[in-house]
């Protein structure tokens, strides 16, 4: 019975062989975009599960709610992790981690120039984080690897980086040009799917040992500064709401009394930490389970059209088989019979769908890949025996219900109605339900286009908003790595008398317009300080960004200003009790007008001065987030960050002749640059992948319901063929036989386009709420996605229609 089920199945899909190859293709399209999606959101929700105590390791939350923020931070103050396991009896173990770009080189006195490279992954942490984190040692003592100073904890891929096949224990390694550090172990790299990656872990103590007397009398006792990493392991069967409602008493006996009451911390399992947080500054880009619930949107729609597809092509289909089936119930079919035809059929085509789409997963997984940032192989899906089992399981089921509806329509015909060739079919039988799915493809269909269409816009409005500052053209290279710690820097002036003379070397290059310096990258916002302006006292608890920069910075990025004037040479006081600020801290700080505050007093954490000139507002952060109020101050010994706006021709050569510059003036610090307005175009990469995967996805569904209109079509116009003979002996013209055929499917686009705008518009108005800046949502949007659907559903319709036309009424009606 089961072979004579498969040998009639195989028959239909060969006699049919036009509708089963839109089915088999919708299908395979379907599953194979459901199954990538699936993939990525499953990596997704795995991060960082391959920590053995997984479930009881936290990470505290910093909300200073003192500085006006309203969101909390990732980074916590320095004291707070030594005090936590004698305060908390929940707390087994806690651990500080502070990140550090930094250089590192190794030492060969053989060589002229030694061989350096700047590590972006460089980590100081207390060596209580091997007892939380899993690392996995390949050489050394996790129990002793960062007991003393000076010792450094290496991957494997940094091993092999800096020693090749040589054993790198014991071996050394230049910190910052100057502190030796001894590698006491060897680990493997956390996996992808980590909200953390640590290339180099040193000794935490080795960060006060590196760093000025200033930075050892300041940062150990510092309550307010947001400075790095705090982890906690709680004892099994403890209640992180145990140890956050104890969090403010704990504050109020160890933190500075004046900021205490305004502090807020808490515990984020590491599990919320990737998808889940809305913690700021975390060591990476975090992931966002509203993302996610697009992407199984997108899969679970994306699988639904090609199911409708399957759907509405086989009860259409099956209306030339009803004497087929009609026969077969005189001859003693039994309805469960024919119920487990048709579906076995429906199998078949869905096993042919699920070995093509196994193909197509392996050959779009780098394309995956370059869409969401990961690093997914085949071997991860190969290699999980429950993913194999979703992945055919997924497939059989899809095959069975797009098959139950056609089984139980095509079983449930009539032999007798059927023999005597009176069955009526259109929308007496099972019509009304193939419009309605029709329907929904194309509500699915319109309602990507809105969102693909919406963020693009959005994306290219960030794009060319006027940032209020100049971006092209402009690189940027820090000769310090920059870090926190510049905040609490020896202050002298003889590392800045030789950071001039690079810049006057520089300045006589054609190609070089401007050079000047700052202590932060134009874009990356300012660290907020405490700040008594005049006419308030330091109960009040000001904070604003403020950043240190040079004379001719405003200049250098085309700041504007309204009131006031620029920093100048002009004015030695400048150099030491000036400050320049932005329109809106102007309003954070209470003067009535930027006239008004022209001339104030400030005083920024010891530095006293006045405001000489007010800024047009700018846009240092993303757009993401609004406009701060912020403080530029000339503090020319912690500058280290040089910004040079350079000829926009000759780039290359010019970037060279900079390099062998950088050179001669700073052999201890790679020459690593970045330009201004690709740094700012970064800060949207995820909503850049966002708008390309909904577009890709919108134009798989527009594929994937014309492939199904195309298959619909064409069993309709065979079903008209008798009446579109009649109407041409009529007198009927090609456009009449194209607008009747037609008629109809453009009625479900526009109905379509009613139901699916008002969803459309609620989803991406929500999407949008999350910048501070934003598109309006225009009428114009939903009518060029409703246009769009319609030309492509005409031309699909036309093909066949006119194609049906232009056969020769003689042969239709003898046909009949």
């Amino acid at each position: 019975m089961f072979l004579n089920y498969l040998k009639i199945a195989y028959r239909n899909l060969l006699r049919q062989m036009s509708f089963s190859v839109i089915n088999i293709v919708g299908l395979t399209v379907g599953l194979t975009c459901c199954f990538l999606i699936l993939l990525f959101v499953r990596h997704e929700l795995s991060y960082d599960t391959f920590h053995q105590k997984f479930d009881r390791i936290y990470r505290i939350s910093y909300l200073p709610k003192f500085a006006g923020l309203t969101e909390p931070l990732a980074l916590t103050p320095p004291p707070v992790s030594p005090l936590l396991t004698g305060a908390f009896s929940e707390i087994e173990k806690s651990a500080r981690v502070y990140r550090s770009s930094a250089t590192i080189e190794i030492p060969n006195p053989q060589q002229t120039r030694p061989v350096k490279f700047d590590e972006e992954r460089f980590f100081f942490g207390d060596s209580t984080l091997l007892d939380i984190f899993s690392f996995n040692f390949r050489q050394g003592d996790a129990r002793t690897a960062l007991k003393d100073k000076f010792t450094v904890v290496i991957t494997d891929e940094i091993a092999a980086k800096y020693f090749g096949t040589q054993n790198p224990l014991g071996k050394t390694l230049i910190y910052e040009g100057q502190h030796p550090l001894r590698v006491t172990g060897v680990v493997d790299k956390f996996p992808d799917n980590s909200h953390i990656h640590i290339d180099l872990l040193s000794n935490y103590e080795t960060m006060f040992a590196t760093e000025s007397d200033l930075v050892r009398e300041n940062l150990p006792q510092n309550w307010v500064i947001s400075h790095g990493y705090t982890y906690v392991l709680l004892r099994p069967g403890r209640s992180p709401e145990s140890v956050n409602a104890r969090f403010p008493k704990f504050l109020l006996d160890h933190a500075n009394k004046q900021f205490a009451k305004d502090i807020v911390y808490s515990l984020e399992p590491l599990k919320d930490i990737h998808l889940r947080s809305d913690a700021q500054s975390g060591p990476e880009p975090s992931g966002s389970m509203t993302y996610i619930y697009v992407f199984i949107g997108i899969a679970v729609i994306t699988l639904l059209i090609a199911c409708i597809n399957f759907v509405n092509l086989s009860t259409a289909r099956s209306l030339k088989r009803a004497k087929e089936v009609g026969i077969r119930k005189v001859l003693g079919s039994e309805k469960k019979q024919l119920i487990g035809q048709f579906l076995g059929e429906s199998v078949l085509l869905s096993s042919i769908a699920l070995l093509l789409s196994l193909f197509l997963i392996a050959l779009l997984l780098p394309v995956l890949n370059n869409l969401t940032g990961k690093q997914l192989t085949i071997s991860y899906f190969l290699t999980n025996g429950w993913l194999i089992l979703l992945f055919v399981g997924m497939g059989l089921l899809t095959g069975l219900l797009a098959g139950s509806y056609p089984a139980f329509f095509v079983s449930s015909f009539q032999p007798i109605t059927t023999l005597k060739g009176n069955f009526v079919s259109g929308k007496a039988r099972g019509g009304a339900v193939r419009q309605v799915l029709l329907g929904a493809q194309f509500v699915a269909s319109i309602a990507l286009i809105i969102g693909a269409i919406i963020s693009f816009q959005q994306l290219r409005y960030m794009k060319d908003q006027p940032l209020g500052f100049d971006k092209d053209f402009i690189i940027t290279a820090n000769t310090r790595n920059d870090k926190i710690t510049n905040v609490f820097a020896t202050r002298t002036d003889s590392a800045y008398l030789r950071l001039k003379a690079f810049r006057e070397v520089l300045l006589k290059n054609p190609h070089v317009k401007e050079v000047t310096l700052s202590t932060r990258r134009m874009g990356d916002g300012a660290v907020r300080r405490n700040v008594v302006p005049e006419g308030h006292t330091p109960d009040d608890n000001l904070f604003v960004g403020a950043m240190g920069v040079d004379h001719n910075f405003a200049e250098t990025y085309g700041l504007t200003f309204v009131a006031g004037r620029n920093f100048s040479e002009a004015y030695p006081t400048d150099k030491t009790s000036a400050f320049l600020i932005n329109e809106t801290g102007v309003k954070q700080l209470g003067w009535k007008s930027p006239d008004a505050a022209v001339g104030k007093s400030v005083n920024l954490e010891g530095k006293q001065g006045k405001i000489v000139g007010v800024l047009k507002d700018f846009h240092n952060q993303s757009l993401q987030n609004p406009i701060e109020g912020m403080l530029l101050t000339i503090d020319q010994p912690l500058l280290t960050l040089f910004s040079i706006k350079i000829q926009p021709q000759q780039v290359p050569e010019t970037l060279d002749a900079i390099r062998q510059e950088w050179d001669r003036y700073f052999p201890e610090k790679v020459f690593a640059y970045e330009f201004v307005d690709q740094n700012l175009a970064q800060r949207y990469e995820r909503e850049q992948r966002l708008s390309k995967l909904i577009s890709y996805f919108a134009g798989l569904a527009i594929l994937i319901s014309c492939l199904g209109l195309f298959g619909l079509v064409s069993l309709v116009t065979q079903q008209k063929t008798k009446e579109i003979g009649i109407r041409k002996v009529l007198g009927a013209s090609v456009t009449n036989i194209v607008r009747l055929v037609s008629k109809d499917f453009v009625i479900l686009v526009l109905i379509a386009l009613v139901i699916a705008s008002p969803v459309a518009w609620w989803a991406m108005n929500k999407w949008l709420t999350a910048f501070a800046y934003r598109i309006d949502i225009h009428w114009w949007v939903f009518a060029l996605a409703g246009l769009l659907v319609v030309v492509v559903t005409i031309l699909t319709v036309s093909f066949q229609s006119i194609k049906a036309a232009l056969v020769n009424p003689v042969k239709s009606l003898r046909a009949e």
